[in-house]
């Protein structure tokens, strides 16, 4: 096991602002850790690309770690972080059916991301510099295992604090993760003798290829763990289904304390092999020239005044479609789950049904990434509207029958589809519109798909779907028509810029 100083690697070494940025990005992924490839990658090579022209220099450091070390290192990493969010998405998608008592589970969930966005505003910089990134990683982790435990005896105390230890770990873990494949990326360039931004391209797509299948794993666990697990209530499900009334007349628990002490101790066990494997197999990296701890924090301060600044007034048109990205992602968790899964069919359903969202997810997310140069993403966008738009269409006729369950793969798998666009266009919109200009822009960007997140778990528990899906199909709209009004000022900019150049 090696430890790494920053200072010791001239290719990592980077200014302030490129810090900055590349702070911003990686923050935005712990609220949204399923971002897809193709909305990380253009990120990255955009930062990157400020240090080409130090290529020559770079290639004739000599590398701290071995091409053999840093192969090791990535699969170490991507291995640990599938093992991981195996376990967490796999107990989080289970929340609002597995904890209802009280609400806790999806109160849970509102709890972390509350914390998050604390987390990645004031505490990024100061454990990566304390810590370094592998502690910084394991310390994260442990936060996670803790959570998945306390499911075992779903206390409100317990899991609300809990749910606050992921929330502010999440930011720092994420971040030391992407800068710590950034970093061995960019020493394998000068094993290979290639360009900075074509093997960090490469190697987060291996990472992200890899780590897209832990929500296919985690749901598969929960599946074949819960798979006797049934007692559907059958009616008022659907547009009928109402939490309130849900709760009250709930009298006995879908999952026996066997088979929830199974599903936790998998999933907890799961977590403590990720966090072995870190602890005894990757190797250290250290930043150089750590900040003090006040210094970071008046920095924090400033990007939380820069984040209530705008550079562009049509960014304020993108709030909408923003919080939509995350919004239609947590109905999906919170709502659709509980509503639909498990009070038609059962909650060992949830896992099943969920692969499939997450399969087409994934999928899409490819074939949109090729498609946006020919359609646009005014194009992706409308086809996302019309799939969504659709599903709830259907949601509010159909009358749940538990012999139909196809229809419920059919909803949560067109969904997943146009997730995949809201995940990786939107993002990529912030990036090519402002990332240039305003280098706030994806801090507004985290900060306003949280708000996404926060709005429907907030409302989650005690709204019935009839008035929910009244409320997406308004966001929706709404979305739909201020992003119309970005394109349009957008291609008014240009086309006066063109004029001008005559």
């Amino acid at each position: 096991m090696v430890d790494i100083r920053q200072d010791e690697s001239p290719i990592i070494n980077s200014t302030e602002e490129n810090r900055s940025k590349n702070a911003s990005f990686t923050d935005s992924i712990a609220v949204d850790f399923h971002t897809s490839i193709s909305s990380v990658i253009p990120i990255i090579i955009n930062d990157i690309d400020d240090d080409n022209n130090n290529d020559e220099k770079e290639k004739e450091e000599v590398p701290p770690f071995s091409v053999r070390q840093i192969y090791k290192n990535l699969a170490v990493l991507s291995i640990a972080f599938v093992l991981l969010f195996t376990a967490y998405s796999g107990i989080a998608a289970l929340q609002s059916s597995l904890n209802t008592k009280g609400n806790v589970g999806v109160n849970s969930l509102l709890v972390s991301t509350i914390f998050v966005l604390f987390s990645s505003i004031f505490l990024t910089g100061i454990s990566m510099d304390i810590f370094g990134l592998k502690w910084t990683i394991v310390i994260g982790e442990i936060a996670y295992i803790l959570y998945i435990g306390a499911n075992i005896r779903p206390i409100p105390t317990l899991m609300y604090i809990t749910a606050a230890l992921c929330g502010i770990v999440g930011a720092p873990l994420w971040t030391s993760q992407a800068t710590y494949i950034s970093y061995v990326a960019r020493y394998h360039t000068r094993h290979v003798q290639k360009k900075v931004d074509v093997i960090v391209s490469f190697f987060f797509g291996i990472f992200f290829a890899i780590f897209g299948t832990s929500t296919i794993w985690g749901n598969a666990v929960s599946y074949f763990v819960l798979n006797q697990s049934n007692q559907p209530q059958r009616v008022n499900c659907g547009i009928y289904f109402d939490p309130v009334v849900k709760v009250e007349i709930e009298e006995s628990e879908d999952v026996d304390d066997t088979k929830r002490y199974i599903l936790c101790g998998i999933y907890a066990g799961m977590g403590i092999i990720s966090m072995i494997l870190l602890c005894f197999f990757l190797d250290q990296i250290r930043l150089a020239k750590s900040q003090p701890i006040k210094q970071s924090l008046k920095k924090s301060v400033e990007v939380l005044r820069s984040l209530f600044q705008w550079k562009h007034v049509d960014q304020l048109f993108l709030v909408p479609i923003t919080a939509w990205s995350m919004i239609e992602h947590s109905f999906l968790i919170a709502q659709f789950t509980r509503a639909f899964i498990t009070c038609l069919v059962g909650i060992r359903f949830i896992g099943l049904i969920l692969i499939c969202n997450g399969v087409c997810n994934a999928f899409s997310s490819y074939i949109f990434g090729s498609l946006t140069k020919y359609i646009g993403r005014i194009g992706c966008f409308t086809i996302a509207a019309i799939l969504n738009y659709s599903m709830l269409i259907l949601m509010y006729f159909w009358e749940p029958l538990d012999d139909q369950i196809y229809i419920l793969f059919l909803i949560a798998g067109l969904w997943g589809v146009a997730g995949a666009v809201w995940q990786s266009q939107v993002i990529a919109t912030y990036t090519v519109l402002y990332s240039e200009s305003d280098s706030t822009a994806l801090a507004k960007y985290r900060l306003w798909k949280s708000f996404g997140s926060l709005l429907t778990y907030s409302y989650a528990s005690y709204v019935t779907i009839q008035v929910t899906l009244f409320i997406l199909f308004g966001i929706l709209s709404v979305s739909m028509i201020c992003y119309g009004i970005v394109e349009i000022h957008v291609r008014w900019k240009k086309s006066n810029k063109g004029m001008s150049h005559c």
